[in-house]
C-alpha cells in the first residue's frame, strides 16, 4: 500500500475513497481525524492518509488529477 493523498477530515477522505469503489480499487484510510475534538493538535496529528495498492497508484493519481482539474476556475475567455 502506498500513500496517495492526505486529508484534514474523515468526510473528505471517505468522499474520495468511495469514488474509488466504482473502479473496484481497494483503499485504506489511516490516521487521527482532527475534526473529532483534536483540533488543538492542528497539523501535529497529520490528518488522515488515503493509501492504495502499489499497482493502483498511477490510476488513482489520474483520477485525482481529473477531480483537481474540474475544481479549477473555468477559463474566462468568454467575450
Amino acid at each position: 500500500m502506498k500513500e496517495i493523498a492526505r486529508f484534514s477530515s474523515r468526510i473528505e477522505a471517505e468522499t474520495v475513497a468511495h469514488a474509488l469503489d466504482q473502479y473496484e480499487i481497494p483503499y485504506l484510510i489511516q490516521g487521527l481525524d482532527p475534526s473529532h475534538g483534536l483540533q488543538s493538535f492542528g497539523s501535529a496529528t497529520g490528518g488522515l492518509v488515503l493509501c492504495v495498492p502499489d499497482e493502483a497508484v498511477d490510476t488513482v493519481r489520474k483520477l485525482l488529477n481529473c477531480v483537481a482539474e474540474l475544481e479549477e476556475p473555468p477559463n474566462s475567455n468568454l467575450e
